[in-house]
């Protein structure tokens, strides 16, 4: 005779989030199933909690439908119900069972068998911190579109600014832009807005640049674009002034840091965040992360808004490397073991990999050139995933482990990269009866 799986939780309910009602399955007093549903209006979650309450529910299991069960959650924790909130993806439905009320009975059947794996949610401030670091990045993609336009309208009218000055969105450029939306179509003026160094260096070429066909519709989208991106510029500074004030409150009780230690420069879009290389080293126990290949403090900021500094909810590296989608897909049945594609992104690793991006034209670090390596073969898709994973690595072991296991991991692998480069080359040179002689030491003789 079959034994029956043991039940792990006892009061546990299960709810099925949907935009505008919410199906709660209980089990009634005879030992059936019990499911009502309640409109997904403020009154309708008093309404639930209330439920949960009287039937002595102590723990919920619900899926992450989009951000419908953001407000519930809330309501439901800060009255002392444990709240699991699992990935949909991860809810294997039994056939036949794929309707709201069916819904809801197999998650509280799931989670009743502790067969529920819940997602991370970090804590209130990490949580809001993280809200206003996306919503920076959105305004910059924005900012971004405007710039496109408004050297579309500029090129519409054959002014290439965009060919004699390296960037369009510095201060030279813009400066130029300005002052044509203003009214000023004299190349001469124009140019006297530039940089100096521009201006010595290619002054004929920015004139020449300048020369164009003024059109009205054009002269209207360009105002149009700039006007815009103004507006995105002042609303990315009203995100950093969010994100300050709540660094400011996750630091107050840090100790305080006090370095000589030369942090990375920050190129694009740097927060006007005040002593951000400080914070960012208070919020990672005093240990400045900058020292890994491709990582700045802005890229530590926007990765804490991600992760937040409790690291215990993965138990390995490879737990991380996994949540972060950046590890491989492995399945295995007997002898027979396939990596398996699945697509699948977060933002925690997407800031990783543009971490990463960057490094594979690098040429003073082991992971530069290891990237380069991978690519050479895989192609640059993988051998970005592949170096964002060695920087998950790492940064989880800096966290557990500390900053001098870290920093002698990177020197073996550097010095391991070495060896077999040396052992490459040694090899063609054999090849082509050649010999390779060290520089040092041929000078000395």
């Amino acid at each position: 005779m079959a034994s029956k799986i043991e039940k792990v939780h006892e009061n546990v309910a299960g709810i099925d989030i949907g935009s505008t009602r919410f199906f709660v399955g209980v089990d009634s007093d005879e030992g059936s199933d019990e499911v009502k549903s309640f409109d997904t209006y403020t009154q309708g979650c008093n309404d639930l909690l209330e439920h949960l309450k009287q039937k002595g529910i102590k723990k919920v299991g619900m899926e992450a439908t989009g951000s419908y069960w953001q407000i519930l959650y809330r309501i439901l924790t800060e009255n002392g119900i444990e709240v699991l909130v699992a990935n949909g993806r991860h809810i294997k439905h039994v056939p036949g069972r794929k309707t709201d009320v069916k819904d809801c009975v197999w998650i509280k059947e799931l989670h009743k068998h502790g067969l529920l794996r819940g997602s991370f949610i970090p804590k209130s401030q990490v949580e809001t911190l993280r809200h206003y670091l996306r919503i920076r990045e959105k305004y910059i993609e924005n900012k971004a579109d405007a710039v496109r336009r408004m050297d579309k309208a500029l090129i519409a009218m054959n002014i290439r600014i965009s060919n004699a000055v390296s960037d369009i969105q510095g201060k030279s450029a813009m400066a130029m832009i300005e002052a044509i939306v203003n009214g000023q179509r004299n190349a001469e003026e124009l140019i006297k807005l530039c940089d100096i160094r521009i201006i010595s260096k290619k002054k004929e070429e920015v004139l020449k640049s300048l020369n164009g066909f003024y059109k009205h519709e054009q002269l209207f989208a360009l105002q149009c674009a700039y006007d815009e991106y103004k507006f995105y510029i002042g609303k990315i500074a009203q995100c950093d002034q969010k994100a300050e004030e709540i660094l400011d409150l996750l630091t107050k009780d840090k100790p305080e840091i006090t370095t000589k230690q030369q942090f990375k420069r920050i190129y694009h879009n740097k927060p006007q965040i005040k002593d951000l290389d400080i914070k960012m080293m208070q919020l990672y126990d005093g240990k400045n992360y900058t020292v890994l290949p491709g990582i700045t403090s802005y890229t530590l900021l926007r990765f804490y808004g991600e992760t937040g500094d409790d690291y215990s909810v993965w138990p390995t590296d490879k737990c991380f490397t996994a949540w972060l989608a950046l590890a491989s897909s492995k399945f295995q049945s007997g002898k027979s073991r396939k990596y398996k594609k699945i697509k699948c992104n977060t933002a925690a690793g997407q800031i990783l990999k543009e971490a990463a991006q960057s490094l594979l034209k690098s040429k003073n670090n082991a992971l530069g050139l290891w990237g380069r390596q991978v690519a050479a073969r895989r192609g640059p898709a993988v051998a970005i995933k592949a170096m964002a994973r060695k920087l998950a690595v790492w940064i989880y072991n800096m966290k557990t482990k500390g900053m001098q296991f870290v920093e002698n991991g990177i020197k073996q692998y550097e010095e391991k990269q070495k060896q077999k480069n040396l052992k490459w080359l040694k090899k063609q040179a054999a090849k082509y009866n050649l010999a390779l002689v060290d520089l040092d030491t041929a000078q000395v003789a």
